[in-house]
C-alpha cells in the first residue's frame, strides 16, 4: 500500500476531525485516512497545540479554570461536536439493557436519549472538575502544555482502538470502510505520544499515560462483550473518554507522589 504523505494526512485528518476549511480534494479520501494513521498522533498534537495557544491567550483575560470551560466549548465549536456525538450515541445503545441488534439501530437514532443526555453531562462534568483541581495546584504553563497533551490524546486514543480492532458489521460498517490501523502504526502513535508527554509533564505524565493504557482493553472487551465488535460511533465516544482517563490519571499520580 502505498504511503501518504504527513502534510495529506494532516490536511485529511483536519477536514474529517474539525470544521476548518480546507480545498484539498482526495480521490478516495477513506482510503487516505487508513494510510495516515501512524500520524493520528501528531494530528492531534498540532490541534492541541492550536487550542493551547488560544488557552494562553484567554488565560489573560479570565482565571485559568474558567480558561478550560471556555477551551472546551471553543473545542466542541472547532471541531462540531464529532466526538461528542458518538459519547451519546454510544452511552444510548450501551445503557439500554437491550439485544446487540437493538443497540446497533438505537445508535443510528439521531435522537438524543436520556442515557447520552447524562452522559454527556457527566462529560462535561468530569472534565471541569479536573480542570478546576489543575488550575488551582498548577501554573498557567502547566495547564497549557495539559490542554495541548488532552487534546492530543483523543487521537491516540482512536490508535489504539483501531489496532487489532474486531468490526460489528463487516459487510457495511467500520473496517469496510478505513480497515485497521498496523502495529507499527500504532507503536508510532504511541512513540509520540509517550515522548510528548514525557517532555511536556516530566515523569508524572508520562506515568500517567502508561496507566491511561490500562484502560483501553477493558473498554474494548466491553464493546466486544456487548455488541461483538466496534461501530464509528464506539469508536469515536472512545476519543473523548480518553480525555478524562488521562486527567483523572494524571491528578492521581500527583496524589500519591505527594502521598508517598
Amino acid at each position: 500500500m502505498r504511503k501518504i504523505g504527513i502534510l495529506n494526512a494532516l490536511i485529511i485528518y483536519f477536514q474529517f476531525f474539525t470544521r476548518i476549511p480546507i480545498n484539498k480534494m482526495f480521490k478516495d479520501p477513506q482510503r487516505e485516512f487508513n494510510r495516515g494513521m501512524q500520524y493520528l498522533t501528531i494530528f492531534g498534537l498540532v490541534l492541541g497545540v492550536i487550542e493551547a495557544a488560544i488557552f494562553y491567550l484567554v488565560t489573560f483575560l479570565f482565571p485559568v479554570w474558567f480558561a478550560w470551560i471556555l477551551i472546551l466549548i471553543f473545542d466542541g465549536i472547532l471541531t462540531g461536536g464529532f466526538h461528542l456525538d458518538a459519547v451519546a450515541d454510544t452511552a444510548d445503545g450501551m445503557f439500554s439493557s437491550r439485544s446487540a441488534d437493538k443497540i446497533h439501530a438505537i445508535m443510528k437514532d439521531s435522537r438524543l436519549g436520556t442515557m447520552g443526555a447524562l452522559a454527556l453531562i457527566f462529560y462535561y462534568i468530569s472534565m471541569i472538575g479536573c480542570a478546576v483541581i489543575i488550575s488551582q495546584h498548577f501554573g498557567v504553563l502547566t495547564n497549557v502544555l495539559l490542554v495541548a497533551i488532552t487534546i492530543m490524546n483523543t487521537k491516540t486514543g482512536i490508535s489504539l482502538v483501531f489496532f487489532n480492532i474486531k468490526n460489528a458489521d463487516a459487510e457495511n460498517g467500520l473496517l469496510k470502510s478505513w480497515g485497521h490501523i498496523s502495529k507499527g502504526k500504532m507503536l508510532f502513535d504511541i512513540g509520540v505520544f509517550l515522548i510528548v508527554t514525557g517532555a511536556a509533564l516530566g515523569l508524572k505524565g508520562l506515568i500517567a499515560a502508561i496507566l491511561s493504557f490500562l484502560f483501553v482493553p477493558v473498554y474494548k472487551n466491553w464493546i466486544y462483550k456487548r455488541i461483538g465488535g466496534f461501530t464509528g460511533d464506539t469508536v469515536g465516544a472512545f476519543a473523548d473518554i480518553y480525555q478524562v482517563i488521562f486527567l483523572l490519571s494524571f491528578l492521581v499520580v500527583i496524589r500519591l507522589w505527594i502521598l508517598f
